[in-house]
């Protein structure tokens, strides 16, 4: 029991070693990832170790969206097929952390406002700007 509470406490501190490293240099992206993330917690009923990977994959999908929404913000056509692919990816990855129950309590937390990818793209890419 011990080496399992050791274990668990050594990898705790070695991913948010990463995620600090590796964390996002935009603080919108970091607002709205915390943010999300929360409401993820609440809607879909994450533990603490699928927290943090849910906000890693969060971070990654928000600072890819970031950076395609400025590379094709005059190319609404190209912008929207890759944050389509971002959002599969990041699906792809998420659905691997979550048992059945979870998958259809993301479905249901996506329909809402506050689940839309593109309303959080949106976001980060206003308080970018400002």
């Amino acid at each position: 029991m011990k080496n399992a509470l050791l274990t668990f406490c050594f990898l705790f501190v070695l991913v948010m070693n990463a995620v600090a490293q590796n964390g996002p240099a935009n603080p919108a992206v970091e607002k709205t990832s915390n943010s999300v993330t929360r409401l993820m917690v609440q809607s879909i009923g994450l533990n603490e170790s699928e927290y943090i990977v849910v906000k890693s994959l969060n971070q990654e999908r928000l600072m890819k969206a970031a950076e395609v929404a400025k590379m094709y913000g005059n190319d609404a056509e190209m912008r929207d097929a890759r944050l389509k692919e971002i959002e599969d990816t990041f699906e792809s990855e998420l659905f691997k952390v979550l048992n059945s129950r979870q998958v259809e309590a993301y479905s249901e937390f996506k329909a809402k406002p506050e689940g839309n990818f593109l309303s959080m793209v949106q976001e980060v890419t206003k308080a970018s700007k400002n």
